[in-house]
């Protein structure tokens, strides 16, 4: 997580033409890309701080928490989300505008990371498997804490990824011109 989140803040150094440029015309640029990740981060920490504040509640009143045997299976089936493409079509809010402004994106990026950072630390004895939560990006199921926060990773990961394919697009476009 640290270091994703690490690498996303360099990309608020790069130059202006990089962060917008589009390879294709139904293509982000990375300043998209960027906002797109803050969004799906925002939606990803709504039920992140909601289970974690019922997993706190569910401990308090002493439900036992128990790790599944199959338990690390779920997290073999999550990183494929940071490393492939797969059939799941994002709702539209968190399609990116394009019109945010790069500093509040950063900023938002900086909050999400405290906030996750935060989450763990109020679940640091197993909490976070007392609450599962649905997840429908490829057919991932029911998913507690821990894995929902995995999943914010990994698709931070996959977007990194593909601005490091933009940065060498920009990088052999320029080379053309």
């Amino acid at each position: 997580m640290l270091t994703n989140f690490r690498e996303l803040d360099t990309w608020f150094e790069k130059e202006p033409a990089l962060l917008d440029f589009k390879p294709g015309p139904d293509q982000w640029n990375a300043h998209e890309v960027l906002e797109h990740i803050s969004l799906t981060n925002y939606f990803l920490l709504l039920i992140i701080n909601k289970a974690t504040r019922r997993a706190l509640e569910r401990k308090k009143n002493g439900h036992n928490v128990v790790l599944p045997g199959d338990y690390f299976n779920k997290f073999e089936q999550i990183d494929v989300i940071g490393s492939k493409s797969f059939g799941w079509i994002r709702p539209d809010h968190m399609e990116p505008t394009g019109m945010k402004d790069m500093q509040e994106i950063r900023a938002l990026l900086k909050q999400q990371f405290a906030q996750c950072w935060y989450n763990l630390s109020l679940l640091q004895n197993g909490e976070g498997l007392l609450v599962f939560t649905n997840m429908s990006v490829n057919n991932l199921g029911k998913l507690d804490i821990y894995q929902y926060i995995y999943f914010l990773t990994k698709h931070i990961e996959r977007h990194i990824r593909q601005l490091q394919r933009l940065q060498k697009q920009f990088a052999t476009s320029m080379e053309l011109i």
